[in-house]
């Protein structure tokens, strides 16, 4: 996560990086191939170089204290460090353990790492003091001993106040931001429907263009409502249902209404019907660059934010999300006002998807990039670390939201809770896995065929775009139409009766129904990337 002001030079940078027009930033030289091309200014924090001197397994670093004169020390109160050192790949899933005292981080590297790379150490804050030995050591990837840069950042990010999520597609507030938005005073915008990608509804809608209309509209009624298993209401979302990966052409040809991927369609209201808000009305409304840029103007004037998340254009390789940037900051322009800006990315620019490495509880820093060089500033890199409560929200969040990107080759059936009064579903044994439930316990579940007298529509199966992998996830390719009355997800019960979902939530599990092979055995979401 990248923290930065947007002066109007800031502005200027993003719509030429967009334009492909050459910027100051990328007049910078070069720096060596395969290293990190991230310039940072003085004024964005504390640089020092360090010494990294070998030691029993590793290398070892000397912690400077706070400053103590003008030239001397490190500034005292910092909440973000960075240490650069040049890395080497040897195996072929590099990472780096970093200890001090009595806390020990991994932070996991690109495949083939050759260069500079910037390594985390915000989470030894507690552990940092004048004279603290820190120890690296590497699997997989040879660390080089000797002058490194240390660069410590004061922030002091202000996240009590009114904060305002773009987000390209649905899935990317929870991929990116949901441990940022999640109980605070947020807002989350999603601004196209995810109505392209795999066609998984051509078993049940033959006509092409309706299947995706249907995928369109279930997609966004999950970017509606799964942030509120961060506690953010469905009066607080909204999907402005402009078409997915079309934004690119639409900025091509502002004031033209530019149709569906898959159809005739021009009008995003279809999509639109899926939010609750009064953010935007659901009227008729022709899929255009400059509609966009009047919705996301006329949303900046409702909520008036403090803090804008959104994509970093230079770093995100995904073209809706770097266009929703262009039109973020056209918006910007004629709202005429500056907040504080955290810049997100997605889709790495180099790293085919695969960013953030390693595991859930492993360590995370900028991606590495290596082309034209990119400033920090005025500003500077932010992380945030989530509450360990938020770990499995936010990993069942994202697999709901994901529950329609590509086909399985199990089917299953999405279901509630049989022991729970109001759900309409037969009484009997109960037959669902929870979302919580271990690996043992799922084993073993009973599994038996529930009556099928209800109407059903194909979901998916995913990891969850290189966060999620395995877990409930590889099952969920079918979804029960009016069975999930008042859940948070709200999918089926939404899609068969549009209109608000029913209060409260409901417990939500997998059911096997019929086995195309033999699959392994489901367990719990992991959040975490496939190895």
């Amino acid at each position: 996560m990248m923290a930065r002001s947007f002066s109007s030079r800031a502005r200027l940078v993003t719509i030429c990086a967009m334009l492909g027009t050459p910027s100051s930033a990328s007049a910078q030289s070069a720096a060596p191939i395969g290293s990190d091309t991230y310039s940072f200014t003085p004024a964005a924090g504390d640089e020092r170089k360090v010494t990294l001197s070998p030691a029993e397994g590793g290398l070892r670093l000397t912690w400077p204290g706070a400053r103590a004169g003008p030239s001397t020390g490190l500034r005292a109160g910092w909440d973000t460090a960075l240490l650069g050192v040049w890395v080497n790949a040897n195996g072929a899933d590099p990472l780096v353990a970093i200890s001090a005292g009595a806390v020990r981080l991994e932070q996991h590297l690109d495949p083939g790492v050759s260069g500079l790379r910037w390594l985390n150490l915000t989470g030894l804050r507690g552990e940092l003091k004048d004279g603290t030995a820190l120890t690296l050591t590497g699997e997989g990837v040879v660390l080089e001993p000797g002058d490194a840069i240390l660069r410590l950042f004061t922030n002091k990010l202000d996240l009590t106040g009114r904060i305002l999520i773009l987000a390209p597609h649905p899935d990317d507030a929870e991929i990116a931001a949901f441990g940022l938005y999640a109980d605070r005073n947020a807002t989350i915008v999603t601004v196209t429907s995810g109505n392209a990608g795999d066609a998984n509804y051509a078993d049940n809608v033959k006509d092409s263009s309706k299947q995706y209309l249907l995928k369109g509209y279930l997609r966004a009624v999950d970017s509606v409502t799964v942030p509120w298993q961060g506690g953010i209401p469905p009066s607080r979302t909204a999907n402005l249902g402009y078409f997915d990966a079309r934004l690119k052409t639409m900025r091509e040809k502002p004031a033209e209404a530019v149709p569906e991927m898959y159809g005739p369609n021009t009008d995003v209201a279809p999509y639109r019907r899926a939010n609750i808000s009064s953010l935007v009305p659901n009227t008729s409304r022709t899929n255009t660059w400059n509609h966009l840029v009047e919705d996301l103007v006329t949303i900046l004037k409702k909520v008036n934010p403090n803090v804008i998340v959104m994509p970093f254009p230079q770093l995100d390789s995904h073209a809706d999300h770097q266009h929703v940037a262009v039109a973020a900051v056209e918006a910007f322009a004629k709202w005429k006002r500056t907040p504080r800006f955290l810049l997100f990315t997605n889709h790495a620019t180099g790293t085919r998807d695969r960013y953030p490495y390693g595991p859930a509880g492993t360590v995370t820093s900028v991606p590495p990039y290596s082309g034209p060089a990119v400033s920090t500033t005025p500003d500077s890199p932010q992380w945030t670390t989530s509450a360990a409560r938020l770990g499995l929200k936010r990993s069942s969040s994202c697999s709901i939201v994901r529950a329609l990107s590509r086909p399985s080759t199990h089917s299953w059936r999405l279901r509630p809770r049989t022991d729970r009064p109001g759900t309409g579903v037969r009484a009997g044994r109960r037959t669902t896995i929870p979302l919580v439930a271990s690996r043992r316990r799922v084993a073993k579940q009973p599994r038996r065929r529930m009556p099928d007298d209800a109407a059903s529509v194909g979901v998916c199966r995913s990891p969850v775009g290189r966060l999620v992998t395995g877990g409930v996830c590889r099952g969920a390719d079918r979804v029960r139409l009016g069975r999930l009355r008042g859940c948070f997800g709200a999918v089926a019960n939404h899609a068969a009766q549009p209109g608000p979902p029913r209060r409260g939530l409901c417990a939500v599990g997998w059911e096997r129904v019929r086995r195309s092979e033999r699959p392994s055995a489901v367990h719990a979401v992991q959040d975490r990337p496939p190895s």
